[in-house]
């Protein structure tokens, strides 16, 4: 979906708008922060009103599911034809394909999830597709926090989904392999793991066969 310098240059773009957890908190404030993990941009489209710098753009793009203009998405992003995996142009507009969204653990990591948007915000009942590729989720993050994490050499992240299991691993692992019987998955891991510079061995199929 992404090529690797297509990432690289998104990286450094993003890093370049403080697109991050902490920038994002301080932006919107903690009320509306806390509003988007409850599925509701209001607040945040008021904290929004009126800016129209590089960050703002992207918390409109990707967190808030908005479409931009094309003129502030090439101020944010640069060139657009790269990422047309990731964004849809129509006319002068410019929507979000996917959910990019800024996940951090303070002194183990500071980077970026790729997933499917999320059909369930500001109250919608969007249809999720066949092959839809969950977020982070309290599931997600309650397993990250009880997995024991030492050095190893090799780890396996089983239905790695979105692959933010995996960008754990790949803290202490040598080598990370991340099965998934979605293609969808392996294909949206893959952006998660060029977004966050991190190496994986991404195989698709059922449960432990491509690991046999």
């Amino acid at each position: 979906m992404l090529t690797v310098s297509a990432a690289d240059a998104l990286r450094a773009r993003f890093l370049q708008s403080r697109f991050g957890v902490d920038a994002i908190t301080e932006r919107l404030g903690p009320e509306a922060v806390a509003a988007l993990g409850r599925n509701s941009t209001i607040p945040a489209r008021r904290a929004l009103a009126g800016a129209r710098d590089p960050l703002a753009t992207l918390i409109r793009l990707w967190l808030l599911q908005q479409p931009v203009s094309q003129a502030a998405a090439v101020a944010a992003l640069g060139e657009l034809a790269p990422l047309d995996a990731l964004l849809e142009r129509d006319g002068d507009e410019v929507r979000a394909r996917v959910d990019i969204r800024p996940y951090a653990v303070e002194g183990l990591l500071d980077g970026w999830i790729c997933s499917d948007l999320i059909p369930t915000l500001d109250g919608r009942n969007g249809a999720t597709r066949p092959d839809f590729v969950l977020g982070l989720s309290p599931a997600s993050t309650t397993l990250a926090q009880l997995t024991i994490r030492r050095p190893v050499g090799s780890a396996l992240d089983l239905g790695t989904g979105c692959g933010v299991q995996s960008l754990h691993l790949a803290a202490s692992a040598d080598r990370v392999v991340a099965t998934d019987l979605n293609p969808r998955a392996i294909a949206l891991a893959s952006v998660t793991a060029l977004l966050n510079d991190v190496s994986l061995d991404l195989r698709l199929g059922s449960l432990y066969e491509p690991v046999a």
